[in-house]
């Protein structure tokens, strides 16, 4: 130990001139996109590309200098930390892409426009244990809610911790997250109902829903998503059904039922909205993801099980951004896929 660190000491001294910022260590190279199979294939008009994939952050052009690389093998930094494990939870936006991974128990947060990496492990007092939802408001703050630890916690877009919402008391396990204007809302799996919380305070503002299969009722919810009229969808899993709601919780419809056909569920997940208003949708049995009307129509489905591109193992979290890239929790492939809906051309 004490060898290890007169030689560290040794390094710092020769190399102190050399060292810069994080942010300037990574070499600048624009991300690349590969190309990949389509939905439907030829000769049928494609809807959905594929376009590439994230394991880690070399894949959105984020490369360490010799001397970073050197300094994270003196301190026993753990690369595997910077690969995705399992990631779950996602979200897109303004050139970022925030991935939860509860394999490694923390938020991974790549930025593809600045071509930096960072992590987020823990709050002000105690590790992250089981991150499974994020969200990002306008002004850029983080929220990453933790199944375990029953809170929703808020960094600021640097990662630096703000605050937190929720408590032993009001939360049992929440899972997925969204944001709407001033409003929280946390999808609590195991109380299977919607928490609504003031963005200012953390006060809870009205919860809605109670175990059962009736309209309203939900059976282990995991994931939301508000679309851009402020409707919510949500996947209510072990209904094998998405149902939707307005802002303050009033029904509005449901559709699905659990079976091997096409347009049914079986484990239901990630549920996102394109900028047409169709309704996505991750199974985690299926290994694929379901596209569907308003009314619950199937449209179309693309992936299959397997480890290529546009294959899937136990897909989990799904977010589609403004520009219609939709990204996937590969999660047992140990990657975020990203596609990109081509329009009802």
């Amino acid at each position: 130990m004490k060898f290890r660190h007169t030689f560290l000491y040794i390094i710092l001294i020769l190399f102190c001139g050399c060292a810069t910022s994080d942010s300037e260590t990574f070499k600048q190279e624009p991300l690349s996109h590969e190309t990949g199979p389509v939905w439907p294939p030829p000769p049928q008009t494609p809807r959905i590309q594929y376009t590439g994939s994230i394991t880690g952050p070399s894949d959105i052009g984020v490369k360490k200098s010799w001397f970073r690389k050197a300094m994270d093998t003196i301190l026993g930094k753990e690369e595997a930390m910077e690969m995705l494990l399992r990631p779950y939870g996602i979200f897109a936006d303004s050139g970022r892409i925030y991935v939860t991974d509860p394999g490694n128990r923390l938020l991974h947060v790549f930025d593809s426009k600045e071509k930096k990496f960072f992590k987020i492990r823990k709050s002000d007092k105690e590790a992250l244990r089981s991150p499974i939802g994020v969200a990002v408001d306008k002004n850029g703050e983080i929220y990453i809610s933790d199944s375990l630890l029953k809170r929703v916690f808020i960094f600021d877009k640097e990662g630096k911790y703000l605050r937190e919402t929720g408590s032993d008391e009001l939360l049992i396990r929440p899972a997925g997250i969204a944001i709407d204007e001033e409003i929280l809302y946390v999808v609590d799996t195991h109380g299977h109902k919607i928490m609504l919380f003031s963005k200012k305070d953390g006060s809870l503002l009205l919860s809605f829903g109670k175990n059962g299969t009736g309209k309203g009722e939900f059976n282990y919810p995991t994931n939301i998503f508000i679309d851009k009229d402020g409707l919510l969808y949500i996947t209510d899993s072990m209904n094998f059904r998405v149902q939707i709601f307005e802002k303050d919780g009033s029904f509005i419809s449901a559709f699905g039922k659990h079976g091997d056909g096409s347009g049914d569920f079986s484990k239901p997940k990630g549920i996102s909205v394109d900028s047409e208003g169709h309704i996505y949708v991750a199974d985690a049995h299926f290994d694929n993801v379901q596209i569907f009307d308003k009314d619950g129509r199937l449209l179309l489905a693309f992936g299959n099980t397997g480890r290529g591109k546009g294959q899937m193992i136990l897909p989990a979290g799904l977010f589609i951004d403004e520009k219609d890239r939709i990204y996937v929790a590969d999660s047992y492939n140990n990657r975020i896929q990203i596609f990109q809906y081509l329009g009802g051309r």
